[in-house]
């Protein structure tokens, strides 16, 4: 059951971001693996060179990597909430808010993860939700629905 003024949702992006921690580790190790490899093994100089040049290239690009997520993980601003006198979409500093009245219809996108909200006037806007957007259109619905007879906090029928 929604709850106006207490629902938002935030794109989960914690499969996404795994993958890329995961890689990013992988290549951390494998990075300072060949740093340290000439110290285990007797190389030319040339070749050790070489080998801990590469492996320093590897880690640099592994710590960007895994820094750079990291950094897009805490910067990433998207989130959809459900407020008494309609939606309220923020991504990123960009808000839209939807009136109830506005709103005509609210489904999932089949495959991609999406909420797709189609309004009375203006083209559809695309959410994305990722695995919550079943839950997503039904709490909006609901809310929709109580908006109808007043049931949300703070609409005043008139």
């Amino acid at each position: 059951m929604a709850t106006a003024g207490v629902d938002f949702f935030r794109v989960d992006r914690s499969g996404p971001t795994k993958k890329l921690l995961t890689s990013a580790a992988l290549l951390i190790a494998a990075g300072a693996s060949g740093v340290g490899a000439h110290l285990m093994h007797r190389l030319r100089p040339n070749v050790g060179f070489a080998v801990s040049l590469a492996g320093g290239a590897i880690m640099l690009a592994g710590l960007v990597l895994g820094f750079g997520t990291m950094a897009t993980m805490l910067f990433e601003n998207v989130y959809l909430a459900i407020r008494p006198e309609g939606l309220l979409i923020h991504d990123n500093g960009n808000e839209t808010s939807i009136a109830w009245d506005d709103l005509e219809r609210i489904e999932a996108d089949e495959g991609e993860g999406y909420v797709i909200i189609h309004r009375r006037e203006g083209e559809a806007l695309r959410f994305h939700a990722g695995l919550a957007k079943g839950d997503i259109v039904a709490r909006v619905q609901d809310a929709r629905r109580k908006s109808t007879i007043a049931l949300l906090k703070g609409r005043v029928v008139g």
